[in-house]
């Protein structure tokens, strides 16, 4: 299969770029980001091939090209902060145009019955409900829901050829972290999940899809053990 990455510089993405390009059902990858990718042998392998983008609301016919043949992508593209007009940019209108152009131009070029997978990375505190009242983080959280309502719209909208998945982890622990691992209060109020195994569950969904449209950090940390663990994980195949 071909994968589609956005966001592979930041910490959640790099994990991703690294469980695909370890993960033999996935043969082609193409990374969508702001910066050349970090030179690092793993960056070497055959299967990776990076577009760095001036702007990602438009796709122009050389980077369709590469984007060609591909079923599937994870969008773990991150804001870069600033202003609300900068978040909405960042998370709206990247996301959207993407989903919305994969949709629309790779989606309906793939074998009859196959639909195209789109797996959008969120958080545990994204309010889907625009008119509730928040106490913090107000304008992300709004955002980060107001992605979610258009994605899903987008999903049932183009349900015949696409398939649209929301994974809301909260605090995402490094595969060196320790503390919260420890004390299990602290983990459920964060509703904490390992990258590994979060990102397990992203790679997994692209590839076997997933009965859950939104995964919630509890299905997280269930379904992760059992993605990183099982057959065809590329930690099970590796031993990494």
């Amino acid at each position: 299969m071909k994968l589609i990455l956005s966001g592979a510089t930041g910490f959640i993405g790099a994990e991703v770029l690294h469980q695909c390009l370890l993960n033999p059902s996935i043969t082609s990858l193409v990374t969508l980001t702001r910066r050349p990718l970090p030179l690092d042998p793993e960056k070497k392998n055959p299967k990776l091939e990076s577009v760095v983008m001036s702007n990602f609301t438009s796709y122009d016919d050389a980077v369709m090209q590469k984007l060609a043949g591909a079923d599937s992508c994870i969008w773990a593209l991150g804001a870069k902060g600033g202003s609300v007009a900068d978040l909405q940019r960042s998370e709206i209108e990247y996301t959207m145009a993407a989903a919305t152009t994969f949709a629309r131009e790779l989606a309906p070029m793939l074998p009859q019955g196959k639909k195209f997978r789109f797996v959008y990375l969120s958080g545990m505190i994204a309010e889907r409900d625009q008119g509730k009242r928040l106490w913090y983080a107000q304008d992300g959280r709004r955002i980060k829901g107001e992605v979610e309502n258009k994605l899903i719209e987008l999903g049932e909208q183009d349900s015949d050829v696409l398939e649209t998945f929301i994974v809301k982890p909260g605090m995402v622990l490094s595969k060196q972290s320790s503390y919260v691992l420890s004390n299990p209060l602290v983990g459920a109020v964060m509703g904490n999940v390992k990258i590994e195994e979060l990102v397990a569950v992203m790679v997994d969904t692209v590839i076997s899809g997933n009965d859950r449209e939104i995964m919630e950090y509890n299905d997280l940390q269930v379904q992760g053990k059992l993605s990183l663990h099982g057959k065809g994980s590329c930690y099970a195949i590796s031993g990494h």
